[in-house]
């Protein structure tokens, strides 16, 4: 389908994996650890912590262990000079890829600011809403309607997909006493 050398996605999403990883870090001055990523939800965190190990052997980033009294050792990573460079060519190559999305793709979403992802974009993206919620810069009585909200939309939710699940298992009961009545009359 695409030719033999073609690798624009391939190269996009190292570029966007790699991006995200230097400008999370960049928003945590103090460093950022491993626990800090599994507060953004679902990541494979066995695979970035490949990739920032990498990036820790290639000098794009800098590693410093926490002293602590208990546990395992803290292992904080923050941004190189080399790295802060990198990360500047980073969000120069993504925006010409999303120059090109838009020039392709004009209609798609043409309020999308790309500035603000490239300034902005950090893991906390996938943190749970939640976490997203409380982390806004708004008054507590703005977060406790958004979660009111949020938790009706939950209950919703549940509510719909126990009942396709009631269905389901009315379904899957009927086949069962099917092949019940088969085996009977076998």
């Amino acid at each position: 389908m695409w030719p033999k050398n073609f690798n624009f996605f391939h190269s996009f999403m190292k570029d966007l994996s790699i991006f995200f990883i230097f400008n999370t870090i960049k928003g945590k001055p103090d460093g950022l650890t491993y626990y800090d990523l599994t507060q953004y939800g679902n990541i494979p965190h066995s695979k970035i912590y490949r990739i920032m190990k990498k990036l820790e052997k290639s000098g794009d980033l800098l590693h410093q262990d926490a002293s602590q009294e208990t546990g395992r050792p803290k292992h904080l990573y923050f941004l190189s000079e080399q790295g802060g460079i990198k990360l500047k060519e980073l969000q120069t190559k993504l925006r010409e890829y999303f120059e090109f999305f838009k020039s392709r793709l004009p209609d798609i979403s043409p309020d999308f600011d790309h500035k603000k992802f490239l300034k902005e974009a950090t893991f906390k993206v996938w943190a749970s809403p939640i976490e997203h919620l409380m982390g806004q810069d708004i008054s507590d009585e703005e977060k406790y309607e958004k979660l009111l909200n949020l938790e009706s939309y939950i209950i919703q939710f549940l509510k719909k997909v126990k009942n396709v699940k009631r269905k389901l298992e009315k379904k899957l009961q009927i086949k069962s006493n099917k092949q019940e009545e088969e085996k009977i009359i076998l």
